[in-house]
């Protein structure tokens, strides 16, 4: 009788059954938050009961995807897991079904087989099948087909339900409506709350409201006839008019509103191959991933509605129609969030103490200038050094300039600019050009990162088609397990080369050639005349970056770098006596 073979491992290599408990991490995700979601506590707690049972040890709180969809990986904590596993950091990995892990069937597999190649077991406490067993590994993905079937089935419902509203001119949302309301006896809409109707309204369709009415149709004639937004804004707040939802208007707000045409009796519909867009990752693979920002007019189809419009006659409405769009595509380029930069020098200005970005900080309200243009005066405006007021990290404890002071700096650099002599200028321009010519070098360095991306694409399309082997069952999970492997150490690699040729590319500034003599002088008649938005984008077609240096407002306050310049490195400032 012969023994069995013995293999002697060092202490840290042993295995979690060689004298050690498991090591447990749960895993919860929440698609949508609702009143009848199934809550991540009763997701936890059903993964505890698994880990009490089988003497698990949770070694963390539990990672969470809240308000995330099960069919897209990117946005989720996905990654993270899988690089506490490439860490040892845990053994199993504990779900509530199967369907928490994901809705999609292909990628949901290759993340299991990553998370089982770096030695982690994968359990579901409701659905619990042994993944090291070939029946266990079959159950496993038959649960994951039938959950991304279930997810394939809702977006077939959906579909058919927004095609039957689209068909009756309702909406795409049952949501009310600046200028309407639904009737009187209907409860008022909340935020996250069912929407309850009454027999009366259940039919959808909204009625104009005798007080906000009227205000949107005027607000589309002045739109159409040309009075900015900013305007429209300041007029609707003083008056004390408010959004939908209770808020003070702002001027997405308005954009919002407008936009939807429902006013002038139209319902939208966003074209359908304009929901998503396909975003190229680091590594070079490609994902589907929704937009969700705000859309401008050209991105809907527009039906006739089923409600009135605040205007009685249709040639009017259509007429103001066409009128309003033709101004927003014009402006399209522009944009209307609030959490944009407002004034001339946004996201210019840098703290010469750390280098860092710099916040703004209004004068208090008791002391205010009046406003200029719909802005705060520029005298009530100081920006300030963001990592010294967020986390006193700046070295040189903050620097601080008003918009005021600045922007006088700036006009005088930029006088400057202009003045400079013909001798003078073309004596920069060669000296540039003698830079640009330095920089060739990289484009070598671009050849390797396309090669390293075009790379990465192909270790991907590899990966693809070995998961399709896999489930035709042509190839042995063991073999897939096996290469599957190989390409993630290449990938690896090459991921660590694309880092390094990014941070390589990123130390030298690309170069511009200096403007004309006569562009430098227009552009300052130019920023003389224009409001801050204005001023903004010029001040972003001259200048790379604006360091604000301590001390009082003296001509060494600021030191302005154009984009025909490449700053030099960054050095920390001591402060200053006069600080």
């Amino acid at each position: 009788m012969t023994t069995a073979p013995l293999r002697l491992r060092p202490l840290e290599e042993q295995p979690a059954s060689a004298g050690r408990r498991k090591r447990g991490l749960i895993y919860v995700r929440v698609s949508k938050a609702r009143d009848d979601m199934i809550s991540p506590e009763l997701q936890v707690g059903h993964a505890l009961a698994l880990a009490r049972s089988e003497n698990i040890d949770v070694i963390a709180d539990p990672i969470m995807d809240l308000g995330e969809s099960g069919r897209q990986f990117e946005e989720r904590r996905i990654e993270d897991i899988k690089q506490m596993a490439r860490d040892k950091q845990f053994d199993v990995l504990i779900l509530w079904i199967w369907s928490r892990f994901g809705r999609n069937l292909r990628e949901s597999l290759q993340h299991l087989d990553a998370l089982m190649d770096y030695g982690v077991e994968v359990r579901a406490a409701k659905e619990d099948f042994d993944g090291k067993t070939t029946i266990g590994r079959f159950a496993i993905a038959q649960m994951l087909n039938i959950a991304e079937l279930e997810s394939n089935q809702k977006a077939d419902s959906w579909r058919d339900t927004f095609e039957r509203r689209r068909n009756k001119g309702l909406p795409h949302s049952n949501r009310g409506r600046f200028g309407y309301y639904r009737c009187e006896t209907c409860p008022k809409w909340e935020f996250g709350k069912k929407l309850e109707t009454c027999p009366k309204c259940r039919n959808g369709i909204l009625k104009v409201d005798r007080l906000t009415g009227p205000v949107l149709a005027q607000l589309y004639r002045d739109y159409a006839a040309g009075i900015s937004v900013r305007k429209l804004v300041a007029d609707l707040n003083r008056r004390g008019i408010r959004t939908f939802t209770g808020k003070p208007f702002a001027s997405g707000d308005l954009h919002a509103v407008l936009d939807s045409g429902f006013g002038l009796g139209y319902v939208r519909y966003l074209i359908p191959e304009l929901s998503h867009q396909v975003v190229t990752n680091d590594d070079g693979t490609t994902k589907r991933k929704r937009v969700n920002r705000q859309r401008d007019v050209t991105a809907f189809l527009y039906y006739g509605g089923a409600h009135d419009a605040v205007i009685d006659d249709p040639a009017e409405c259509e007429r103001i129609w066409d009128a309003y769009a033709k101004r927003r595509m014009a402006q399209s380029g522009r944009s209307f969030f609030s959490n944009r930069p407002r004034y001339s020098l946004s996201r210019h200005l840098r703290c010469s103490g750390c280098g860092g970005r710099m916040q703004t900080a209004l004068r208090n309200k008791k002391y205010r200038r009046p406003l200029v243009d719909g802005l705060p005066n520029p005298l009530d405006v100081t920006f300030r050094c963001a990592n010294h007021i967020d986390s006193k990290s700046c070295p040189a404890k903050g620097t601080y300039v008003s918009l005021a002071v600045a922007e006088k700096w700036f006009l005088e650099w930029l006088d400057r600019e202009a003045q400079m002599s013909e001798r003078e200028a073309e004596a920069l321009a060669a000296r540039t050009a003698a830079l640009r010519t330095q920089n060739d070098g990289d484009q070598a360095l671009l050849r390797r990162l396309e090669d390293v991306q075009s790379q990465l694409q192909g270790l991907r399309t590899n990966d693809d088609k070995l998961t399709d082997a896999v489930l035709a069952e042509l190839v042995s999970e063991d073999s897939a397990r096996r290469k599957r492997t190989e390409l993630d150490t290449q990938r690896q690699a090459l991921i660590r080369e694309q880092t390094e040729l990014h941070t390589k590319l990123k130390e030298v500034p690309v170069q511009q050639p200096r403007p004309p003599q006569g562009d430098l002088l227009t552009a300052r008649k130019i920023y003389l005349a224009a409001g801050q938005a204005d001023r903004r984008e010029l001040v972003s077609k001259l200048v790379r970056e604006i360091r604000v240096n301590k001390g009082r407002s003296g001509a060494e306050k600021l030191h302005v770098y154009p984009l025909w310049e490449a700053p030099p490195p960054w050095v920390p400032r001591e402060p200053s006596s006069d600080s």
